[in-house]
């Protein structure tokens, strides 16, 4: 692939371009294989773009947002790229760009080279904290994804890094990855209570009346207690209708003697201290009944 202001190396020289050109002070050199204009215009774009003609592919933050990880703001609005080589090959080295050598699974989404889901979980483990990389691995392992990897697959792709960086940090992450959680806000609050002292609860219980019908699920539940934590997102209040149908959902389930606890971002704005308490309080009424 070519363009006005990047090319690889190979296409240079099936094109005419002789070697002495090519290592003049007229073009940048960003990684191995791949010529820039100086300061061209859009220069990173098409760099980028040439890339694709070679080994390069996307990984960590860059790959996580292309699959749509949940990753945390300050992460999703990191403007820089990063670019990973197979391992022997040479970094890609251009102001906005975090290269890098690595031997990762890579996979093509829309045409361009990323590199695998289990590959960036273990990766991410270098840019986040424990619990964030819980809230990934949780997204990765939803049954809600068209394609969910699995707590295995996880597993051996921190195996196949032995040695790297964040590999502790990893395997703690993927020791408390559960299936069932939809939200970052849904894992935040698993993993509150079970550090609270709580038994684990289960995710996306489902009600059904007397007469065998769906009332509806809810995101943390203690069944035998009929206690559940509904974490309300905004999607909760987008609109009249969605907010009547949710109120009529926790009217039937509160007539069937769930105790539901509702909790929004603001309850965790103190790290969920008061909402964690609440719940301890409700569990123990529960359980005295």
């Amino acid at each position: 692939m070519r363009s006005e202001h990047a090319f690889t190396v190979r296409d240079a020289l099936d094109s005419g371009m002789t070697p002495a050109e090519l290592r003049s002070a007229a073009w940048d050199a960003p990684a191995r294989g791949v010529r820039t204009a100086p300061a061209a215009p859009g220069g990173l774009l098409d760099a980028i773009r040439a890339l694709a003609a070679d080994d390069q592919y996307f990984s960590h933050t860059t790959a996580a947002l292309i699959h749509g990880m949940p990753l945390p703001r300050r992460l999703e609005e990191d403007p820089r790229v990063h670019l990973a080589s197979p391992t022997g090959a040479g970094r890609m080295r251009r102001p906005g760009v975090v290269g890098h050598r690595l031997k990762s699974e890579v996979v093509l989404i829309d045409g361009a080279r990323v590199e695998a889901p289990a590959d960036a979980f273990v990766h991410l483990a270098t840019l986040l904290s424990v619990d964030e990389l819980v809230a990934i691995g949780d997204w990765l392992v939803s049954p809600q994804r068209s394609q969910p990897s699995s707590v295995e697959e996880l597993a051996a792709a921190i195996r196949r890094y032995a040695g790297a960086r964040g590999l502790a940090k990893a395997r703690r992450a993927l020791a408390q990855v559960r299936v069932g959680a939809e939200s970052p806000r849904e894992t935040a609050m698993r993993l509150l209570v079970v550090r609270a002292g709580l038994p684990a609860p289960v995710l996306q219980h489902e009600v059904r009346d007397a007469f065998g019908l769906f009332v509806g699920r809810l995101d943390l539940a203690w069944p035998a207690l009929r206690l559940a934590v509904e974490y309300d997102g905004e999607h909760h209040f987008a609109s009249a209708e969605a907010m009547e149908r949710d109120v009529a959902r926790l009217r039937e389930l509160r007539r069937l003697g769930w105790t539901i606890i509702q909790v929004t971002k603001r309850d965790l704005r103190d790290g969920g201290r008061q909402i964690v308490r609440t719940i301890a309080e409700a569990f123990a009424s529960c359980a005295a009944r």
